[in-house]
Formats: C-alpha cells, sequence, structure tokens
C-alpha cells in the first residue's frame, strides 16, 4: 500500500492534502508534515495543505487558500479523516485526479481510489512518520515537530489505550531527529484564560448518573458568554474523565441554533456505536457526531447512560 501511495505521488503533477473539519493536532499535524515531506522531495511539484485555518494550531502551520480551478487534475490525499462528510473542503472534487485516504479510524467509508486505514495506529502522525520512513523521505525537525505534535495530540500525552511499544519509539525517532517535545507539550498542554472559565464551569455542572456516566450540555447562549475563538472548547473536551468515578461522558455544544456537536469519550467502554446509530463515528473510545433538537439530545444521554450501565454491570 505505501509502495503504491508513494507511485501515486510520483506520478502527480498537483497535490492537495485535506483533512477532517474541526480539525485536532493531529489533524493538522499529519496535513502539514505530508505537506513538507512532498515539498523537500518533490521541489517541482504543486502541493497544498489546505482548510479552514484556525490560529490556535498556527504553530503548527498556516494553511492554504485555494480556488476551484486549483483542483482540476490534482491528486487529492485526505489525511485523518474517517468519511466524505467530515472532509474539510467545500470544494467539488469531481475534477480531481483520484483520492488517497490515510487514517486511522475504522474504515467505515473507504471513500478513496486507495484506502490506507490502520484502526489500531494511535494517530494519523504515526501513520505518515512510517510512511516517511518506509520511503526515505527527509523529516527536517519542522516536519519532526508536526508529527510529534499529531502523535501525543491523539494520545493526549500517551495517555490512552491506542499507545504502545511503536509509538513511544516513533515519538523517540521523531524527538532525535529535532522534534522539541517539551515545546509541543506545553502548546498542546496551555489554554487561555476564556477556556479555564469554560473548564471551571464544567466542573461545577456538569451531570453524573449513577451509572459512571457523566455529560454536559452547553448551550449557545452561555458559549456566546465565553467567548471562545474555533477550537478551543476541544481542549475543555477531556476535563470531565478525569474524575475517578466517571467512566464515559460527553460535551455537547450547541455552537448553532438547535445544532450540537457531541464529543463522545470513554475510558475503557467501547462507545463508537452510539456515535454511528446517531449518525457519526470514530474510535471505540473517543467519538463524534452532530445532532439536532433537544429530543435528539435527550435520546443521545439516554443511549449513552444505558451502554454505560449495561457493561458496568458485566464488569461487577
Amino acid at each position: 500500500m505505501i509502495s503504491q501511495i508513494y507511485k501515486e505521488v510520483t506520478n502527480a503533477s498537483k497535490i492537495i492534502i485535506l483533512r477532517h473539519r474541526n480539525p485536532d493536532p493531529d489533524a493538522v499535524g499529519s496535513q502539514i508534515a505530508l505537506k513538507l515531506l512532498l515539498q523537500t522531495a518533490f521541489p517541482e511539484k504543486e502541493i497544498y495543505a489546505t482548510g479552514i485555518d484556525l490560529p490556535i494550531f498556527d504553530w503548527i502551520g498556516k494553511m492554504d487558500q485555494l480556488d476551484q480551478t486549483d483542483y482540476t487534475g490534482a491528486l487529492i490525499i485526505a489525511v485523518d479523516t474517517a468519511n466524505t462528510e467530515r472532509i474539510d473542503d467545500d470544494h467539488d472534487l469531481s475534477f480531481v485526479k483520484k483520492i488517497i485516504k490515510i487514517d486511522h479510524h475504522p474504515n467505515v467509508d473507504p471513500f478513496g481510489a486507495i484506502n490506507w486505514v490502520k484502526d489500531h495506529y494511535s494517530s494519523c502522525a504515526e501513520l505518515i512518520f512510517k510512511f516517511a520512513s518506509k520511503t526515505n523521505l527527509q523529516i527536517t525537525p519542522k516536519i519532526a515537530d508536526c508529527l510529534y505534535a499529531g502523535i501525543i495530540g491523539d494520545t493526549n500525552r500517551f495517555l490512552y489505550a491506542d499507545t504502545n511499544f511503536r509509538t513511544l519509539d516513533a515519538a523517540a525517532k521523531l524527538i532525535k531527529l529535532g522534534a522539541n517535545a517539551s515545546k509541543i507539550s506545553h502548546e498542546e498542554n496551555e489554554i487561555n484564560l476564556q477556556t479555564a472559565r469554560l473548564e471551571a464551569y464544567m466542573l461545577e455542572n456538569f451531570s453524573l448518573n449513577d451509572s459512571g456516566f457523566a455529560y454536559i450540555v452547553l448551550n449557545k447562549q452561555l458559549l456566546d458568554i465565553f467567548n471562545l475563538n474555533p477550537g478551543e472548547l476541544d481542549y475543555a473536551v477531556p476535563l470531565i474523565g478525569k474524575i475517578d468515578s466517571v467512566k464515559t461522558w460527553a460535551v455537547l455544544s450547541e455552537n448553532e441554533t438547535n445544532v450540537f456537536r457531541v464529543n463522545l469519550r470513554s475510558k475503557n467502554i467501547p462507545i463508537n456505536s452510539i456515535a454511528e446509530k446517531f449518525g457519526g463515528g470514530g474510535h471505540a473510545l473517543a467519538s463524534g457526531v452532530y445532532i439536532h433538537g433537544t429530543e435528539s439530545v435527550d435520546s443521545l444521554i439516554k443511549e449513552m447512560d444505558n451502554i454505560t450501565s449495561k457493561n458496568t454491570k458485566i464488569d461487577e
């Protein structure tokens, strides 16, 4: 599969690298790293990374702004994106040469002509590191920074279950290649005052059911008060899971009236089936979905409580 992707890259004159909506450090880190890898190896090619530019990720890299005409005949590589609906690009992709999918989520939508999907990998950045290593692409210190940021972002600094010897080996090699581990960890750990106040509110106001399922619904009026920049809410999602009695949790945020973005998390109970039931998806212990209306909110909360309660009884 790696050699097949490399052949497509070699034959393409224009490459556009995409990632998922509401990006995280893994999505942006993988995207920028792959762009820089290919630019270094193929300086004669047109190579872009595009999507919504979020200031909170400027320290990883900036996005290219493209027009529809730029897509004609381009090879598309979509990284860290589970399904077509999550691609952060509103351009018409029917004019592209081919789409390659590189991802580490369950492959529920193999939308690429080539699909390199390894859902047992900690991050897409770890996959990009493997691609670079196997094809002898040069990893500069800046590229190492991007990949290390993606790895520690999706493992929450090696906290999550997908962290294994391969993950730690990749991280160590990236540090040897110049990744500034301390600086990147501080970048990903730091929050601004608005986010800190939101976290304080969440700890004061979340609900915890007897099953061990915890949740909080942040309505639009409340979020407007905190005045967060795009992407900053994501830093608060792991917070509730730090509490020892919490087994699964959900953060529901109403960014548009009656449209709720739902982040589902779990310590060891698979919850991605709930996200899929409502039209979303993701990893077994970290999934997401958009739902509409308070009835859907109530239904999802009930489903999460049920699956948590059911698995708790099995463990007991």
